[in-house]
């Protein structure tokens, strides 16, 4: 056997591991195996390109993608795949080195340090990866029966019904309390904000009738299920189908969050900073935690975590205060969220934010079409902006005289006027009589 050359002797295994470490290939290429370096190294070019690609929109549109299960577990198998491959060219790299009597241990233990940091990483992103797609397989669900009009194309325009539930395990019913529909037409590269009152009633339904002064809009899903309301439709599909009759506007996707979930997303993103128009002092204010009641938020620019945010967005007595008013608000933190979760400063966030809303949130909004809208959503300017709180002149107040908490009414003619100035001929009422006023 020939004595190896003194520059054989010069290349030291666990340095050419550690170039495999950081890039696969490069310690075969130390090592002498030209061959063996440009076949370790090409599927980790393929690698890059790929990423390369998939952050051609940048990074929150990146992140945006692993809302997707599909893309998330694809993500998984290349993380898997990736780190096995990064493994063979360690090992191989180090095997084909010149080991040296006096450095033998040191070489081994440099190489088990980076076989351990390899696994640990790509198991650990794996995992985190795995869990983000379990979480986007629960917050992006579609009932088969429900049956809402798809977007004609690309660039038709997409609209969705957000909704606040209180679930309450106290109460017998739940209530939608936060109530908006979200349009975006990607044509005038605009954004349409409509909230309907919580206590709406006396108002006409798609299917025929109207419901009873005493009926309130946020209860429609337990009356339907109750039998109280007979409905062709599903309890929440026929709130849904409700409010785009009432609005005028066809609601394509539906999203439900509950209000522990609102809390724990806000503080997730750091919170978020409002400007409040005026003065709230609140006594009556119930933080449903068991600490004294009572709300006091000073007017001007505040920065608000995710305990005050929610009594922002549902305080509704006291100085400065209204139904109208916490709906507006309502609409303040929504932009202010998106916001905040569209800053590249919330990547490191992403597998906890998206397990969050797995849990916290429930949409049939298609998973695959997030970070396209998305992309579409950075693009929109300020003034591109509508909004609006379906309060006085569009509705009637104390319709049934009984105290302060009475329902309201939709006036249908104003609204219907409303909906063709936000929406144009996308409008139900484009064109068409709008329906006959049912207040009292």
């Amino acid at each position: 056997m020939n004595a190896p050359t003194a520059r054989g002797r010069e290349r030291s295994p666990s340095l050419a591991a550690l170039l495999s470490f950081l890039w696969p290939g490069l310690g075969q290429l130390y090592t002498g195996k030209r061959r063996l370096a440009a076949l370790f190294a090409l599927p980790a070019v393929v690698v890059l390109l790929v990423l390369a690609y998939q952050l051609r929109q940048g990074l929150v549109v990146f992140a945006a993608r692993f809302a997707d299960p599909s893309f998330s577990l694809a993500a998984v198998a290349i993380v898997l795949v990736v780190g096995a491959w990064r493994l063979a060219a360690v090992t191989h790299a180090f095997a084909s080195g010149e080991r040296r009597r006096a450095r033998r241990l040191l070489d081994r233990l440099v190489v088990v340090a980076l076989v351990a940091v390899i696994i640990i990483s790509h198991v650990g992103a794996g995992y985190l990866l795995a869990v983000t797609s379990s979480a986007g397989s629960n917050a992006f669900t579609h009932d088969s029966t429900d049956s809402l009009p798809t977007p004609a194309s690309a660039d038709s325009r997409v609209t969705i019904l957000f909704t606040g539930v209180d679930a309450d395990p106290t109460r017998s019913e739940h209530l939608y309390d936060s109530i908006m529909v979200v349009s975006f037409d990607p044509k005038t590269n605009s954004v349409q904000m409509v909230s309907v009152p919580r206590d709406s009633a006396s108002f006409p339904l798609y299917f025929g009738g109207k419901v009873p002064v005493t009926t309130r809009i946020n209860a429609v899903p337990t009356y339907v299920h109750n039998g109280w309301i007979k409905s062709p439709d599903s309890p929440y599909m026929t709130l849904v189908k409700e409010i785009s009759y009432l609005v005028g506007i066809p609601i394509n996707y539906s999203a439900v969050m509950d209000l522990g979930g609102f809390v724990k997303i806000i503080d997730m993103v750091g919170g978020i900073d409002v400007n409040n128009q005026g003065l709230i002092d609140d006594p009556s204010y119930d933080w449903l935690d068991g600490k004294p009641y009572g709300f006091y938020l000073a007017a001007g620019t505040q920065h608000l975590d995710g305990r005050h945010a929610l009594a922002y967005v549902r305080s509704r007595h006291g100085s400065h205060n209204s139904d109208w008013a916490r709906a507006s608000r309502q609409q303040e933190v929504m932009v202010a969220l998106l916001h905040k979760m569209s800053q590249p400063s919330q990547i490191l966030t992403l597998p906890n934010l998206i397990s969050t809303l797995g849990a916290s949130v429930t949409t049939n909004f298609p998973a695959n079409k997030v970070a396209d809208y998305m992309a579409l959503g950075q693009n929109i300017p300020k003034e591109n902006f509508k909004q609006v709180v379906l309060g006085p002149p569009y509705t009637i107040t104390n319709v049934n005289n009984i105290n302060s908490a009475a329902t309201t009414c939709l006036l249908n003619n104003k609204v219907a006027a409303l909906s063709i100035q936000f929406f144009g001929q996308d409008s139900t009422w484009y064109g068409k009589p709008p329906p006959a006023n049912t207040c009292p």
